[in-house]
């Protein structure tokens, strides 16, 4: 299974890999946009192959007490410290999937010339 896009409209992009779907969207500079969207889809390529490499480690409860992430790539690792508070509870990092892979996208609109990503 390959990632795969589609411009939604002038302004929207849909990005899907596997069960990741992401709705995107830019407002700014037309060229910093364009450069923004092409950065992020570069990116969204390579997240879900990296998330199956340590998707044993990912499914894993974040054991309580703990401070040494075992994970390598960095939507895993931010998936690990997002989880960390919560370890006295039953968790593991997959609850942090959805939102990890999102801060990892949108850093792609942060530069000069972006007024709003989403």
């Amino acid at each position: 299974m390959q990632a795969q896009r589609k411009l939604l409209d002038a302004q929207r992009w849909h990005f899907q890999h596997g069960p990741i779907d992401l709705m995107l969207r830019a407002d700014g500079d037309a060229a910093v946009v364009e450069a923004a969207h092409a950065a992020a889809w570069l990116r969204f390529e390579q997240v879900l192959p990296e998330l199956v490499q340590e998707l044993a480690q990912l499914r894993l409860t974040v054991p309580a007490g703990s401070t040494d992430c075992p994970l390598q790539g960095p939507v895993a690792r931010r998936m690990w410290q997002a989880c960390k508070p919560f370890a006295n509870d039953f968790i593991t990092p997959m609850a942090a999937v959805a939102g990890s892979v999102a801060q990892e996208i949108i850093a792609c609109y942060q530069r000069p010339g972006i007024a709003r990503a989403w």
